[in-house]
């Protein structure tokens, strides 16, 4: 089954509602990064996060779930779009988390206190808007539903969930709702009665739950506005790395060649690793130096 995003209305427009089945992704993102099993959940939710807040975005635009913590996971991230494209990385990723005592996978240990960032990129010449609150749940979910209260003042119902086996991922998904100005109390009252009913989102994807299903679980009126692909994206390349490194600068490609035989450059998300050798470094270095003669030679005609 594909995982997917799907968007709604509810309550005669009161309500926006998005779900997000995110089992591949969540597959796709253990494989690539090869996490111990909190990093793993870590890993999923913060994707799973990603997806429902790029379902509020349009066009180009991109958003960014960034939680740093004292936990011994370190710094969590995640990328996602309004085209359903989703990455993330966690920094620590075999970092060895005790389960709490009933066996459960302790997230907010592996997490521990500190920042949930989102970071929201709406125009690709404007600089990136920072929202910060402080990290106190650990659970993604939670910390989301924080976010929105206190930096966009939105009442926000968010759940993540995910069923995570020794053999992998076994469902992941999650959702948010969102009231919309002048939203009926009773009619909100009555949709926590039908949240506090479901099951656990992990089980509901994993046996075979879609986004429709758990829209109809919920509402008696939804009206569905769009549905497409929710996948894990990384839009690296060798040839994105490479014009990196020339980026950086003759001098400090020149200080690489002399360091490093072949140099290697990890990817955090997709965990590809990208080589350049003696003479690749050597063309990059020309590069660099081409680029810095143009900007030398403008900079004097400006003047």
């Amino acid at each position: 089954m594909q995982d997917q995003v799907l968007k709604a209305m509810a309550l005669g427009g009161q309500l926006r509602v998005i779900v997000v089945r995110s089992t591949e992704v969540a597959r796709a993102l253990r494989k690539a990064q090869d996490p111990g099993p909190v990093g793993a959940m870590a890993l999923s939710r913060v994707a799973t996060a990603c997806l429902l807040l790029g379902a509020t975005l349009k066009g180009r635009q991109q958003i960014g779930v960034q939680i740093n913590g004292d936990g011994p996971l370190g710094e969590v991230y995640g990328i996602g779009d309004a085209q359903g494209h989703v990455r993330a990385t966690v920094a620590e990723a075999r970092a060895d988390v005790d389960l709490t005592g009933d066996g459960r996978l302790n997230l907010p240990k592996g997490l521990g206190l500190g920042r949930f960032t989102v970071i929201k990129k709406l125009q690709a010449d404007a600089d990136a808007y920072r929202g910060v609150v402080p990290l106190v749940y650990g659970t993604v979910a939670d910390d989301l539903a924080e976010y929105l209260l206190q930096s966009e003042q939105v009442h926000s119902a968010v759940g993540i969930g995910e069923r995570l086996s020794a053999d992998g991922f076994e469902g992941a998904g999650g959702y948010l709702i969102q009231a919309l100005p002048g939203a009926d109390e009773e009619a909100l009252a009555e949709l926590e009665q039908r949240l506090s009913k479901l099951p656990p989102l992990g089980d509901f994807f994993a046996d075979g739950g879609t986004p429709d299903a758990l829209v109809e679980l919920l509402f008696d009126d939804a009206d569905v506005l769009q549905r497409y692909p929710a996948t894990f994206h990384v839009p690296a390349s060798r040839e994105r790395y490479a014009r990196i490194l020339v980026g950086l600068g003759s001098a400090e490609l020149t200080k690489m060649k002399e360091e490093h035989e072949v140099l290697e450059i990890r990817d955090h998300f997709s965990g590809e690793v990208y080589t350049f050798n003696q003479e690749e470094l050597g063309a990059l270095i020309y590069g660099a130096k081409l680029n810095e003669a143009r900007w030398a030679q403008q900079h004097a005609e400006e003047n």
